[in-house]
């Protein structure tokens, strides 16, 4: 977990550093993904998937259940 100080300089950075800091984060994630067999990242990316879909099933059915 990230301590009080980070979290001051997250709110401190300007809209264009917090994307910048995203972008860094996102490449970070993609060589990490890259680097594994592929096996183990098909299943990771399915897995993600899986969760996706979940998610997204969540919020339709609590739309849905505004009508």
């Amino acid at each position: 977990m990230i301590g009080h100080d980070q979290v001051e300089r997250y709110r401190m950075m300007s809209q264009p550093e917090r994307w910048r800091e995203v972008e860094a984060l996102m490449s970070f994630a993609w060589r990490s993904l890259k680097q594994l067999p592929a096996e183990e990242r098909t299943r990771r990316l399915k897995e993600d998937e899986r969760r996706h879909d979940e998610a997204d099933e969540i919020v339709l059915a609590h739309l849905r259940s505004l009508r």
